[in-house]
C-alpha cells in the first residue's frame, strides 16, 4: 500500500466515453443522441481498461452516464477492471440542449451570437447551460469525495467533464475548449489534502501508460 493511501487518499478517474460514429459526423449529440461507439472509440477504451488493470488500479465503484455511448464504454472497462460497483447515476448524463440535440456543433454558437449571451450561459427551451451541466457534475463530485470508497471511475461526458475540470482547477468558462477531453481521455485527481490534486488532465489512451505509471508510482 502506498503512503497516502494509508492516509486516506480517494482516487478519482475521470473517462470520457470513446469516440462515437456520431462525433465523426460532426453531430452534436447532446442527451438527444445516444451514440455508438466508432471502431477507434472501442480500441481507445479497451486500451484505458487494459492500462488500468495492469498498474494494479483496483476499482471500488463505477458511477456512469445513462447515456448509450457512456454505458457502452462502462461495458467494456468493466470487463477489464471488474468493479465491485457499478451504477448509473442521471447527473453524468450529457448536456441536455433541447432543439439543438442531434444537429451539427455550429449551430450552438449561432444560437447565443442570436440571443447575445456567452455560449455557456445559453439555455434552450427546457433544456441546459453549460453552468447547470456543471453545477450537477459538482454536485456529484462532492458526493464521491464524501464517500468511503478509495477509488472511483466517473465514466461521463466531454462537456460534463470539462466542466468539472474548470470548477476543479478555477478556470472560467472562457477556457473551456481546452479543457474537453478527447475519446478515452483520462484524468485522475486525489482527494485527502487541502485541495483536490490533478495528477493526470485528459490523458489520451496512447499516451496514458508511461504517464500513469509515472503518477501512481509516488
Amino acid at each position: 500500500m502506498r503512503g497516502d493511501d494509508a492516509l486516506g487518499t480517494q482516487h478519482i478517474y475521470l473517462v470520457k466515453h470513446g469516440e462515437t460514429e456520431e462525433n465523426l459526423q460532426g453531430i452534436h449529440q447532446g442527451r438527444a443522441v445516444g451514440g455508438r461507439l466508432s471502431e477507434r472509440g472501442r480500441a481507445d477504451t479497451r486500451l484505458v481498461g487494459s492500462v488500468l488493470a495492469r498498474a494494479g488500479v483496483a476499482v471500488e465503484q463505477m458511477l456512469v452516464s445513462p447515456v448509450s455511448r457512456c454505458r457502452e464504454s462502462a461495458g467494456i472497462l468493466t470487463a477489464a477492471l471488474a468493479p465491485a460497483d457499478v451504477r448509473v447515476d442521471a447527473r453524468l448524463a450529457a448536456k441536455d440542449s433541447g432543439y439543438l440535440g442531434g444537429r451539427p456543433k455550429q449551430l450552438a454558437a449561432a444560437e447565443a451570437a442570436r440571443h447575445g449571451v456567452p455560449i455557456h450561459r445559453l439555455r434552450t427551451p427546457g433544456g441546459e447551460s453549460s453552468e447547470d451541466v456543471q453545477a450537477r457534475y459538482v454536485g456529484l463530485w462532492d458526493e464521491v469525495c464524501a464517500g468511503a470508497a478509495r477509488t472511483t471511475v466517473l465514466v461521463g461526458h466531454g462537456g460534463g467533464i470539462a466542466c468539472l475540470l474548470l470548477w476543479l482547477t478555477g478556470s472560467g468558462f472562457d477556457r473551456y475548449l481546452s479543457y474537453v477531453p478527447g475519446s478515452a481521455a483520462v484524468t485522475r485527481v486525489e482527494v485527502g489534502g487541502p485541495t483536490p490534486r490533478v495528477r493526470l488532465m485528459n490523458a489520451a489512451p496512447a499516451e496514458l501508460p508511461g504517464l500513469l505509471d509515472a503518477r501512481t508510482a509516488r
